[in-house]
């Protein structure tokens, strides 16, 4: 445990000092279907297509926890919300934790999302980022993004996001541009398929791919993968009567094993 904490220590250490406020972890939906979801056609995987509170549900609320690689030492949790404010627009929230003893991170962001017309959404975040080293003291900074998403098709989606374009430097680290372009497809409303490649200027470009079905009307089953280094993912939801979903999902790394994940979400139609 003690060993495995300090090569995550080391690691940030690095010169590779783009990597110091590192992406939260996904969510069990997203997780389970390989983070594949930035043309996610609704709310099922969160608020990671800045878009989504100007054309979804009336509300809705994301609370869930992560273990990264089986580690009981590294904590993270995740809490997303929404609300829309009128028939083409809302507001969202997102606040996530992932710390060990000696190091944490926290992000709280900001969403707003709009409907342009009735195959167009766009949207964008302001995200304030902390860092708490022990022994290092803490530093802060922010950072945007701006997404869309259009349906130009029955049953076709197209998302897009870019996280950090102006690759803002916070405390001597330079945080890369993210972008991620993805397509979702419904060939039948209890089937969608995902694919996503994600490229930022200090990795090579990562592909990602999911499938999520609906055995019965209950039920919600998901998997997925990613590549660098290939990583799988499963996972399931059970949908409540009132609103309520009970969500499970893990990704298996080859070397660092698994991450399981929880999550529970409630949403007013």
């Amino acid at each position: 445990m003690r060993t495995i904490l300090f090569l995550f220590l080391l690691a940030l250490s690095m010169p590779v000092v783009a990597q110091v406020f590192m992406r939260p972890v996904d969510n069990a939906a997203a997780l389970a279907l390989g983070g594949a979801v930035v043309a996610y056609p609704g709310i099922g995987s969160g608020l990671e297509n800045d878009a989504v509170p100007g054309f979804a549900n009336k509300a809705a609320v994301f609370a869930g926890a992560a273990m990264p690689f089986g580690i009981s030492g590294w904590q993270t949790a995740r809490f997303q919300g929404f609300a829309r404010m009128s028939p083409r627009d809302g507001f969202g929230l997102d606040i996530a934790h992932a710390g060990i003893e000696v190091y944490s991170e926290q992000q709280f962001r900001l969403l707003y999302g709009r409907r342009l017309g009735e195959k167009i959404m766009l949207g964008g975040s302001v995200s304030i980022l902390r860092v708490s080293a022990q022994e290092y003291g803490n530093t802060t900074g922010a950072t945007f993004s701006l997404s869309m998403l259009a349906n130009p098709l029955k049953g076709l989606w197209l998302g897009a996001k870019i996280q950090n374009p102006l690759d803002l430097e916070l405390a001597g680290a330079v945080l890369p541009a993210v972008l991620r372009i993805g397509a979702a497809w419904q060939p039948a409303p209890v089937l969608t398929l995902l694919l996503e490649t994600e490229k930022d200027l200090e990795r090579p470009a990562q592909l990602k791919a999911g499938i999520e079905y609906l055995p019965v009307d209950q039920l919600v089953l998901r998997t997925g993968i990613r590549t660098d280094p290939a990583r799988f993912g499963f996972g399931a939801g059970y949908r409540l009567k009132n609103g309520l979903e009970i969500g499970s999902g893990a990704e298996w790394h080859p070397t660092l094993g698994f991450t399981p994940s929880a999550m529970l979400i409630w949403r007013k139609n």
